[in-house]
């Protein structure tokens, strides 16, 4: 036996010791370690450990490429592409012989449509090794990307010189094909990349993809079926096939092939929500409901399904069922944001437009990217009259979903409101692309030719509209206002007349003849044709006030206070009746009369809202602008949302000598929420833009409250001021001129001056 003397073991342990401890010590050993260590990890198939031990051995040491390398690899497998690339190319850039780097570096380059950086990446590789089939296949992309068919087709033929069996490169080199016209090799080389490799999926689908893009589709059709019986176990060439047949409307073999993919994953909740989104796009709303129903069984989150339950409910007009899915769902969680997103678009269907705009910026601001919250918000600011805000909404939500028709179409409203014509009609042909069937997009469309004085071509929209829809109104309305437009007046007459057959109580039809008869100095035929349509429409109360409007103009004074005082007894909130009975005392010398007799009234009913408000209106039209004023705040410490009141102050602080603008556009949108079609509220708050500068804004509010009182001249006074203000000089001076046509133009002084100092300028 060997005996080790107690101190000379001890010397041993204690060297053993330093050695530990000097490799533990060494930074060397230490990031080797990790790197190992997250390679066995990678080896396990638990990437993000590895990740974790990568980032320890270059914290270690920044330069380490090799770390460096593997790190930006296993970020491509987590899907962090920002991360991928800038650790590959920092990998790239410590070690230039590592070739697979540079490529990875050159495609990311590539793919964010930096072809030069890509470039400089490859020049690397190929002047190393010239034959380099991947960087030659790079450089064929970037050659195509450029425009340089010809040096791609070098490019590929080379890497196929160096690497003939790499099928990739015959997927590249079909698109060469392509870029040349030569659909036959084209195709020979996507099916030598399909022997190559036929378990790549991609293959299949670019195949398919090939033949649909030369209108080839029964060869299109069965490369689908055969991809589908290449992968028998697999839902995804299923899918493709019912888009395909969806596009084909061949909707029967759509849903086979959905129902047969859902088969193969019976559990696949996201197969259910495509299948009821089929049913939805088909008219099948039985199934659509029967399918997400389904969906909340199968379903591993229950509540998210039912919030698209909810959804679908409010889609189809079921509020009831919408509202009580929705409280359900919110009472268990009340963060879920499907049913949040429900939550807003009920509160919009009531009128609770702060409510709904409120759960909105929570959802976004927590969910940056989802366009329907987006498009919801911009429809909430649109409610509100803030349209730059819903402009800016309407396009995030094209900009997050821009296969969203609606979107679109809300989009190109707000370039049409701010005569950004060639950009609206580009919105509203992408929305009828994506739904052919979209009624408000084609009238945008043809109303942006309208408005640019292409006469001809709005006809030709609005004519294939009616085909489509023969019967739809506003397309009939917008061809009555197109052939108006090119004087053709017979046969506006005639449209206008057949849109109040099909729907008696249509105020903008009818003020649309009366503006004719107007014009045609036939006033007496105007006041017979409103009194037959209130005979079909008696509760069309827009109608009314039109008659009464008449009857004003025509001095028949009497009259006009009885149909206005019926309006009021209707509808006291609404501000016109007591403008236009306060004008009918003041004209017939009235005024101090009714005063005191309102001044009686409040002595017994201090708080009575409509004694208040015809005082306040008497008290404006008589001059006494501050008793007014006094009078419409009194109402609204009373009733903060009473329109008539918020209207008449907002329009009475912007006749100031120093006004205070902002207060009066505060209270013209309050009154704007709360009536969002009254000629007279969008002409006030159009009046406060004008005073603003918001000149765009103030077009869009008098265009709007035209289309109601066409034969108003004092609001088309106002247009041309907000036109002028644009630079649009022609049509400003036109629509003086037309204001100037009407013998009952309160500002007419004011415009025959203007319009001297118009035509000195212009000539």
């Amino acid at each position: 036996m060997i005996h080790i003397s107690r101190s000379l073991f001890s010397v041993f342990i204690l060297c053993l010791s330093l050695f530990f401890f000097a490799a533990c010590s060494n930074p060397d050993v230490k990031k080797q370690a990790h790197l190992d260590k997250g390679m066995e990890y990678l080896q396990k198939d638990q990437t993000k450990a590895a990740i974790l031990e990568f980032r320890n051995a270059v914290q270690i040491d920044p330069k380490f490429a090799e770390a460096r390398y593997q790190l930006g690899l296993a970020y491509l497998k987590t899907g962090e592409a920002k991360n991928a690339f800038q650790e590959l190319q920092r990998a790239a850039s410590l070690n230039p012989s590592n070739h697979d780097a540079l490529l990875k570096t050159a495609e990311f380059f590539l793919l964010s449509k930096q072809p030069e950086e890509s470039r400089i990446q490859i020049d690397k590789i190929l002047a190393v090794n010239p034959n380099h089939p991947e960087a030659l296949a790079v450089l064929a992309n970037i050659e195509l990307a450029s425009g340089n068919i010809d040096l791609a087709e070098e490019a590929v033929n080379k890497a196929l010189a160096s690497q003939d069996d790499l099928d990739r490169l015959y997927i590249l080199q079909a698109r060469i094909f392509s870029a040349k016209k030569l659909t036959g090799q084209a195709e020979t080389a996507l099916l030598k990349a399909l022997r190559l490799n036929p378990e790549k999926m991609s293959t299949h689908q670019t195949l398919a993809a090939f033949y649909l893009s030369n209108n080839d589709a029964a060869k299109a059709e069965a490369q689908l079926q055969n991809m589908v019986q290449a992968f028998p176990s697999s839902p995804q060439p299923l899918l493709v096939q019912a888009s395909f047949y969806m596009n084909k409307k061949e909707n029967s073999k759509a849903e086979l092939a959905i129902t047969q993919a859902l088969a193969l994953e019976p559990n696949n909740e996201q197969l259910y929500v495509l299948l009821a989104e089929f049913y939805k796009k088909t008219n099948n709303t039985i199934k659509a409901e029967e399918t997400l129903t389904k969906a909340i069984s199968k379903s591993k989150t229950p509540l998210v399904m039912k919030g698209l339950l909810a959804d679908f409910y409010f889609e189809q007009k079921k509020f009831t069922e919408a509202e009580n899915l929705t409280s359900e769902i919110l009472a268990e969680n009340d963060k879920l944001p499907q049913a949040l997103l429900v939550r807003a678009k009920l509160d919009l269907k009531d009128g609770k437009t702060d409510e709904a705009i409120a759960v909105l910026d929570q959802l976004i601001n927590k969910n940056p990217r989802w366009g329907d919250a987006y498009f919801q918000l911009a429809l909430a600011h649109l409610n509100k009259g803030n349209l730059e805000l819903s402009q800016k909404a309407s396009a995030e939500a094209v900009k997050h979903m821009p296969r969203d028709s609606r979107a679109r179409t809300l989009l190109a409203h707000h370039h049409l409101r701010k005569r950004e014509f060639d950009n609206a009609r580009q919105e509203a042909v992408t929305a009828l692309r994506l739904d052919p069937r979209n009624v408000r997009a084609a009238i945008i469309l043809g109303q942006g030719f309208l408005y640019s004085g292409k006469t001809d071509n709005a006809l030709k929209v609005f004519e294939e509209m009616n085909k489509m829809l023969p019967e739809n109104i506003d397309v009939l309305q917008n061809m009555a206002l197109t052939r108006l437009a090119g004087k053709e007046f017979d046969e506006a007459a005639s449209l206008l007349e057949d849109i109040l057959r099909m729907k008696p109580d249509s105020t903008p039809a009818l003020a649309t003849l009366t503006a004719i008869d107007i014009k045609n100095k036939k006033a007496d035929k105007a006041i017979d044709r409103i009194r037959l349509q209130l005979e079909k429409a008696p509760d069309a109360t827009d109608n009314l006030l039109l008659l009464g409007d008449l009857l004003f103009r025509e001095d028949r004074l009497a009259e006009a206070t009885e149909t206005f005082r019926n309006v009021q007894s209707r509808n006291p909130e609404n501000p016109r009746p007591y403008l236009m009975l306060a004008r009918i005392m003041q004209k017939e010398n009235r005024t101090s009369q009714a005063i005191e007799e309102y001044n009686a009234l409040l002595a017994k009913h201090p708080d009575d809202i409509q004694a208040l408000m015809g005082l306040g209106s008497l008290l404006e039209q008589s001059g006494d602008s501050q008793k007014a004023k006094d009078v419409y705040l009194h109402i609204l410490d009373r009733d903060k949302q009473f329109a008539p009141a918020a209207n008449n102050l907002a329009w009475l602080l912007i006749q100031e000598e120093s006004p205070d603008l902002g207060e009066a556009l505060r209270l013209a949108l309050v009154a704007k929420e709360r009536f969002p079609k009254d000629p007279n509220i969008s002409d006030t708050l159009g009046y406060v833009h004008l005073k603003r500068q918001s000149f765009s804004l103030a077009e869009t509010q008098f265009r709007d409250a035209l289309s109601m009182l066409p034969n108003q001249p004092t609001i088309r006074y106002h247009l041309a001021l907000a036109l002028k203000a644009q630079g649009e000089d022609n049509e400003a001076l036109k629509e003086l001129q037309q204001c100037l046509e009407d013998d009952n133009f309160p500002e007419r002084q004011e415009a025959e001056k203007l319009l001297s100092q118009w035509q000195t300028a212009a000539s």
